[in-house]
This record gives C-alpha cells, structure tokens and sequence, in this order.
C-alpha cells in the first residue's frame, strides 16, 4: 500500500470515528459520514451510500483494489443486524466523498435495512476502530394487506418423515428478500422444532414470485451421515406438526400478509423406493374430444416438479394443452389444446420428477453406494406408452 492511501485510510478513520461518537469531523471534509438512501434522478433502483468520506479516503478505497467478496466486509446491508443474516447481494462503487452499494433486486418499500460501515476494515486501520450503523427503508405503499398464502404442497394431511420440501403459495407477488426467517415448524406440543429447514444465502422463487420453495435440511433427511446422526430428521413418522407462515413477511408492494397461515400435517413413514411407472394408473379419454387424460399415482409426488416434469406426446411432437395436479399429488391431468387423435402416444417423464422425499424413477434418494451410482450412466426421459382409441 502506497504511503499515500495508508495517509488516506487514517483520515478517512478519523472522519468515522468523529461521526460514531457525535463529534463533527475535520474542517478538511466539510461534513461527517452519513448513511442515506437515496435513488437516482433517472427512476433507476434506491441506493445505499455512505456519504461525507474524504478524498483521500475515497483513493484509498480505490487502490486498496478489494474483490466482489470483500466488500460486504466495509459495507454490509442485510434484512437483519445479526451477524448470522446474509448481506443483501449487489454491486459496489466509490464515488465523489462516498461509497456506494446497489442491490440486484429493488429493496422493497416497508422494509428496514440494517447498514454498516466497518471503517476497522479500511487499509491500514487500527483495531477498534469504531462502526457506522445505521438503518434505511423505503416508504410502505399506502393500502391494506391484501395479500395471503392459498396453498400449502405437499397438500395432503401425511407426508413422509424425509420429506425435502414444502412449497408456499401466494395470493399476490411477494418481495425479494429472505422469506426462510418467516417460516417456523411447531410439533405436536406447540415447541418450536431446531433448525428444520436449510438457510440459504439465496431464495427458490417462482418466476412470478408468488411460491417459495422451503427446503429441509438434507443433511438430517438422509440417513447415517453427521447431522442425521446429530439431531436426527426434523420429522418423526406417528407425530403431527404444525408449519407457521408469518403476518410479518411482506409482498412486492411492502405490505405484510393479511393474516398468519398455519398448515397441520402428520409425518408418517418415511418413501425410501425408487419411482416406478407400472405403479401408474393411466386413465386414457376417446379420441375425438378434449377430455383430460388422468394418470393417478400410488403415492404423492412432488407437486412443482408434476408441474414441470410430465407431458404427452404423440408422434414424436410434443402436444400442447394444460396440466393440472389434484388429489394431494396423486393425481395429474392433461387437457389437449386439440381433440385427441386416435392411436398410440406417451407419457414423457423428465429425468427430475421426484416424489416428496427425492426419490426418482429407477433411483432411490437413500443409496447405499454413492460410487456406484456416480458411476452409473445418466439418468434418461422415461416414456409410458398408452392408446387413444375410437368411440365406436
């Protein structure tokens, strides 16, 4: 480091130190840092910025030369001052007496940030040196909440004790931040059960941000390894449990849901066999017409994977139409855009579709032998054949 940014550094140091314990800073500077919100003339997204750094700390930021990484380090903004909660993720620039920090995703309106200014981690600084904290937010939009969860998946009242995820579905569009802080597990005596889910630094959202998908730790589903051995799985097979959705978690326009959402299930044993297709049960509709095709399960399957996962085909051409899941995931329909055709068509199944509990067609999600399946060769499409027959 130059003898010119180390220079730099210790002012910058001293104009922090004067704001933190409500001195005001030198005359050189002009002003104390401050944290602000602000957003750019053009409509662009709000902003983070510290303001009132000198100049010579500002070129000591730019020489110091920090990777993507180090940055939430200096500057962290996160949804919560723990230092457990993950920084918001975005992108950092120096500019004329400040630093400033944009995020990938809007903040959202009604939500507070908590900022901090971590001036002990400038080049050169000495230990101790004091934090600028602070908290921002955007104004809430004027209006009563209105937005609420509609679903719950697996939908049905048993779900296996290796269950790996539950989807959460809205009403409306919801906001970009964390969601995992809001969702709580009760068991059967209204105790809140330890670490059932996987903190994520990022979130599984739908395109239209109106499901989150809430993961179980894999490490405690899946049998003989440390967290399992640990804790054990969150789920025990014989007890019912209780999944809280909290008022507190705001949709896109800053607003909390309009009421807390509880969804009762029973844990029950647990799915430890592979997915096999002769298991299903294709009800085939006549040609001529639009009636749905039903394919019903012996057991639920995962309902966004359903969704995305299954189709039918004729031909070798995929046949446009709608899909539906019903009966607790045991269920799929398929509506064609067209009337059926008479003669043969298939099922196609993607290598993805899953059951609750992650096992899938020829693959179990408990392996006894992970080299032997690393091994193995890929999992392919898996098509079931059935007929379209005539009316007469």
């Amino acid at each position: 480091m130059t003898g010119r940014a180390l220079h730099a550094a210790f002012a910058g140091i001293l104009l922090l130190a004067a704001a933190a314990c409500g001195r005001s800073s030198d005359a050189a500077s002009g002003s104390s840092p401050a944290i602000r919100l602000a957003a750019p003339a053009d409509g662009g997204p709000a902003y983070v910025e510290v303001t009132g750094l000198s100049g010579l700390t500002v070129d000591a930021l730019d020489e110091a030369g920090y990777a993507a990484e180090d940055w939430p380090a200096l500057l962290r903004v996160s949804v919560s001052d723990s230092a457990e909660s993950p920084a918001v993720l975005g992108a950092y620039r120096t500019t004329p007496g400040g630093l400033r920090f944009t995020p990938a995703f809007p903040f959202d309106p009604g939500r507070t940030y908590h900022v901090r200014f971590d001036a002990s981690r400038l080049p050169g600084a000495p230990p101790g040196t004091p934090a600028l904290i602070g908290e921002v937010a955007l104004p809430a939009v004027d209006g009563d909440p209105s937005t609420v969860v509609t679903r719950i998946h697996p939908s049905g009242p048993v779900v296996p004790e290796n269950l790996l995820r539950i989807y959460v579905e809205f009403s409306a569009p919801m906001g970009r931040r964390s969601g995992i802080g809001h969702v709580q597990l009760l068991d059967d005596r209204g105790a809140v059960v330890e670490a059932p889910f996987l903190p994520l630094e990022y979130e599984f959202w739908s395109p239209d941000r109106r499901r989150f998908t809430v993961f179980f730790d894999p490490g405690r589903v899946k049998d003989g390894i440390l967290p399992n051995r640990e804790m054990g799985r969150a789920l025990e097979a014989g007890r019912s449990y209780t999944l809280v959705v909290s008022r507190e978690w705001r949709d896109e326009r800053g607003l909390p849901l309009r009421a807390e959402h509880r969804h009762t299930f029973t844990a029950g044993p647990a799915m430890t066999r592979a997915l096999d297709p002769d298991d299903w049960t294709i009800a085939a509709p006549p040609a001529g017409g639009r009636d749905p095709l039903v394919v019903t399960f012996r057991h639920p399957l995962d309902h966004g994977l359903l969704m995305r996962a299954l189709g039918v085909r004729a031909g070798g051409r995929a046949l446009p139409g709608a899909a539906r899941v019903e009966a607790g995931e045991t269920r799929w329909t398929f509506t064609p855009d067209e009337p059926w055709r008479a003669g043969r068509h298939e099922i196609l199944a993607l290598p993805i579709l899953e059951d609750p509990a992650g096992n899938q067609i020829g693959r179990a999600f408990e392996i006894e032998n992970a080299d032997t399946v690393d091994a193995g060769p890929e999992a392919e499409t898996t098509l079931v054949p059935f007929t379209i027959g005539t009316t007469e």
